[in-house]
């Protein structure tokens, strides 16, 4: 999963997805667009689904508290199977 957050010429970037090993990890990127300033990025590894959920609805929460919103860019998810 993929939200793309704006408000004026910052944005954030959050991605959800399942690495190799089970984990689940949470990523973050900040920036500014039209500059030259240097992106931020950080990820937060969790051991279950819920918790990863739990974090990404809590981020959505601190987003909109801080007059963010949701761009209208989707991401097709590919479902890969390699079983």
């Amino acid at each position: 999963m993929i939200v793309h957050w704006r408000k004026h010429k910052k944005y954030t970037v959050i991605r959800l997805y399942q690495d190799l090993v089970g984990d689940w990890v949470v990523s973050q990127c900040r920036g500014c667009l039209q500059t030259t300033h240097r992106q931020e990025y950080s990820q937060t590894i969790l051991a279950s689904y819920a918790e990863a959920r739990s974090l990404v609805l809590l981020l959505n929460k601190q987003h909109r508290q801080q007059g963010y919103k949701t761009s209208g860019v989707t991401e097709t998810q590919l479902d890969f199977q390699f079983d």
